[in-house]
């Protein structure tokens, strides 16, 4: 008699939708089509499933020359000093330079610094480049960045080479790139963090520049890495956010310790924060999970319509369990050695207090004897002389070490406390200065009409009118962040500052704002509700003074703007825009 013959199980739908995606990839798809029966009509190109002739325009440049393959032709425009133009500008923002035409005739120079870290010598060598390359001037930038424009074509090769030569780079930092990845700028050093994850941010920053899948994303990605200290990174807004959260004695079977949870499809400027996953991975395999959600992304998200090529959009589309399903299949493929762990956040011990002003200022560091100073600078510009001091106090006074923030400013660690009173002069000498209003150390700018071709607003320059047109009316006891965002692609977060303004044209075609309140991060986290607008530059300033003036007479004791605004229902809202008698 025979055994009974074992029936073979077929594969799972989610098995069967991964061989066919990756059937459509490789183009194996044609093997099997009866191609080689003859028939000489050529079958239709595919970029990770998608047709070639589907391709958006960006995506068939891409297609046609990656930009890795570029070198050749910023040779000859370097050569000729000839601005790149088209889709071949598209192409370079993928290196670090953008035309900004027809803001100014020159490049802007977005820098690549993980985890938002820089040595004091390398600040020097950006004071040089901002000195004898460029405006004169530098910016930094919401994701702890720097920027440098009126940049001539002809000195792009030496800036590059001078980058080089102390270990920077600009490339990867525009277009269809994982941008600058961040961490808590006072990583290392924080004296209530769980974990140093500034290691990992750099590493896999490192993966993504050399790995050619990882460049020329279907859209530009976001990654933040939070160790849970005093000062966060604002990790809501990025398309992937690691947060080191402590898990303690539970009944799921966890081991206690350090994890990283992991939320996706953050993307503010379109309403909508990271999402969590229910998953979590320890710090040290956050680097190739990165790489292989990534990897995910490349493989199938829309490359026909850049509107809808974001991370969210690919979430909404197939769901957070289906994204984090096929990027295990992925960390198979890699051969890591390692699977997600399914935990509520339920089980998160709470995270400690963030400082909102932490940024700012003088404050103890883990090491007590050690100190970070907080600079306040103005919207982020700073002089090629204080980039020169800030380099030169670092490597005099602390450890070669600067840190870069989300709020447009710098931190120098490690300073002793013997040398605070000394640093802290020549820094105040210079233009430096460690102490903020509440008002001016909340406020962040994008660069508005002033440098971006899709600005609608001057934000920068009302910006610093506001501040401190609010300074000279109130002295406020808690902090009101104010960002200034100028156009819908929201490079300053507007919908997640306590007042956001976003640049408009007017029906008469001047320049002005909508308004929106109540926005938050980490752990007031929410979006802003619209409450006035398109408002004239000439009459910001008025219309957020009676904001205030409002929420300061009518709150409850010591009620933060928030907490105040966020109680006022939609209705209520318009309230707020009345001078109250």
């Amino acid at each position: 008699m025979h055994a009974p013959v074992e029936k073979k199980k077929g594969f799972s739908p989610e098995q069967l939708s991964y061989l066919v995606d990756a059937m459509a990839q490789l183009n194996l798809h044609e093997a099997f089509s009866g191609s080689g029966n003859g028939n000489s009509e050529a079958k239709a190109e595919m970029v990770y499933g998608t047709p070639v002739d589907d391709l958006c325009k960006e995506e068939l440049a891409k297609y046609q020359l990656h930009p890795l393959d570029l070198r050749m032709r910023l040779e000859r425009w370097t050569d000729r000093n000839e601005l790149a133009t088209g889709l071949d500008q598209f192409l370079l923002r993928h290196w670090g330079f953008f035309n900004v035409e027809p803001n100014s005739p020159a490049y802007m120079l977005r820098m690549r610094l993980p985890a938002c870290k820089l040595r004091g010598d390398q600040m020097v060598m950006l004071a040089e480049i901002a000195e004898q390359h460029a405006g004169g001037y530098a910016h930094i930038t919401t994701r702890g960045n720097i920027q440098m424009r009126e940049i001539q074509p002809k000195d792009v090769l030496t800036i590059m080479d001078k980058l080089h030569s102390v270990g920077l780079s600009c490339h990867g930092t525009g277009a269809d790139s994982a941008r600058n990845m961040t961490a808590a700028p006072t990583a290392g050093f924080d004296p209530v963090e769980l974990i140093d994850l500034s290691p990992y941010t750099i590493r896999l920053s490192n993966l993504v520049l050399n790995t050619r899948e990882l460049q020329g994303l279907p859209r530009k990605f976001n990654i933040s890495f939070d160790g849970g200290g005093q000062i966060s990174c604002v990790s809501d807004s990025n398309d992937i956010s690691f947060q080191a959260v402590r898990i303690g004695e539970n009944d799921a079977g966890v081991e206690p310790g350090i994890y990283c949870r992991i939320l996706l499809g953050g993307i503010s400027g379109h309403k909508d924060l990271a999402r969590d996953t229910g998953l979590i991975c320890t710090p040290e395999q956050t680097v190739m999970a990165g790489a292989a959600m990534l990897h995910v992304f490349v493989e199938h998200a829309d490359r026909t319509n850049r509107k809808k090529a974001r991370l969210k959009y690919l979430l909404d589309a197939k769901g957070l369990d289906w994204f984090m399903e096929m990027t295990e299949a992925k960390l198979a493929e890699f051969e890591a050695d390692f699977s997600f762990i399914r935990l509520a956040s339920s089980k998160d011990a709470p995270r400690a207090p963030i400082l909102r002003q932490g940024h700012i200022g003088i404050h103890p560091q883990k090491d007590k004897a050690l100190n970070y100073i907080g600079l306040a600078l103005e919207m982020g510009r700073l002089s090629p002389e204080q980039m020169r001091l800030i380099g030169q106090l670092a490597m005099d006074k602390g450890q070669n070490d600067v840190r870069l923030t989300v709020w447009q400013n710098l931190i120098i660690p490690h300073i002793a406390t013997a040398d605070i009173a000394q640093t802290t002069l020549l820094l105040e000498e210079a233009g430096l200065a460690t102490r903020a209003t509440s008002f001016a150390a909340g406020a962040v700018a994008c660069t508005g009409k002033w440098g971006c071709k899709f600005g609608l607003a001057s934000t920068k320059q009302d910006g610093t009118r506001l501040v401190r047109h609010l300074e000279g009316r109130f002295t406020l006891d808690q902090p009101i962040n104010i960002h200034l965002t100028g156009c819908p692609n929201s490079c300053a977060q507007h919908y997640i500052g306590d007042i956001g303004l976003v640049g408009a044209t007017l029906p008469d075609g001047g320049e002005g704002y909508f308004v929106v309140i109540g926005g938050g991060s980490d752990n007031d986290r929410g979006i802003g509700r619209p409450l006035c607008g398109p408002v004239a530059c000439s009459d910001i300033d008025t219309t957020i003074e009676t904001v205030i003036g409002n929420y300061l007479e009518r709150r409850d004791g010591a009620e933060s703007f928030l907490s105040y605004v966020r109680k006022l229902s939609d209705d209520q809202l318009p309230d707020l825009l009345h001078i109250s008698h």
